[in-house]
């Protein structure tokens, strides 16, 4: 570290030490607010079905395959892989049963059921997990009860689209290792991690400020 960097590290600091109440006031500030907003906005839950991976209940590896695929000695009559339960239940055609099932058109309060499948993908996530052996499905919804029921509903699907596409002879797909239950807490807002980002953020540019009006 040269001079020149040692005189201006000990110039900010000095401005830190000088404008610190100014600082943490508005940093408080703008976390109060953060808090204030995240109160008002609309609660979002989420519901999490567990289903046994195909490979797992099988017996195969789902580390023996790249993306968690069957092995090769897979065929159409010992099962279906991961991957295409994930593809099949991502399907516009699985998601377009969905909303109609649960007139989510009106729900979302949307006119085109284009739109109301986008927003119903953005808030459906479908994960496979190597590790464990196991698919979880995720939904958010704005009520506990219908998050639940739609992530059920989905463990339904999987059956119903095997028998319009045929994708196997098998009639039992999968394990369903735990059915949704309407969560008890909400997913998001979450007030407190807002609350930190919006300190943290107000903290840089209010500091920033100070540092770079002193050296103009």
């Amino acid at each position: 570290m040269n001079k020149e960097e040692y005189i201006s590290l000990k110039g900010l600091w000095r401005i830190l030490l000088i404008k610190k109440w100014q600082i943490i006031s508005v940093s408080f500030a703008a976390a109060i607010i953060a808090m204030i907003v995240s109160l008002f906005l609309p609660k979002t839950f989420t519901a999490e079905a567990v289903l046994l991976m195909p490979e797992a209940a099988s017996g195969s590896s789902a580390l023996s395959s790249p993306l968690g695929l069957i092995s090769p000695r897979f065929t159409t009559q010992q099962g279906l892989s991961s991957q295409v339960i994930k593809a099949a239940l991502e399907s516009k055609k699985c998601l377009k049963k969905v909303v109609k099932k649960f007139n989510l058109n009106k729900v979302y309060k949307l006119k085109n059921i284009e739109n109301t499948i986008d927003l119903l993908s953005q808030r459906t996530k479908i994960g496979i997990f190597n590790l464990t052996g196991e698919i979880k499905i995720q939904v958010k919804d704005r009520s506990p009860q219908r998050a639940a029921e739609i992530c059920n509903y989905y463990i339904t699907m999987i059956d119903t689209m095997n028998a319009k596409l045929k994708l196997t002879s098998d009639k039992s797909l999968i394990k369903i290792l735990d059915f949704a239950s309407p969560p008890l807490k909400k997913s998001s807002p979450k007030i407190k991690l807002n609350m930190i980002i919006a300190f943290l953020v107000a903290f840089f540019i209010i500091t920033s400020y100070y540092a770079f009006s002193k050296r103009l």
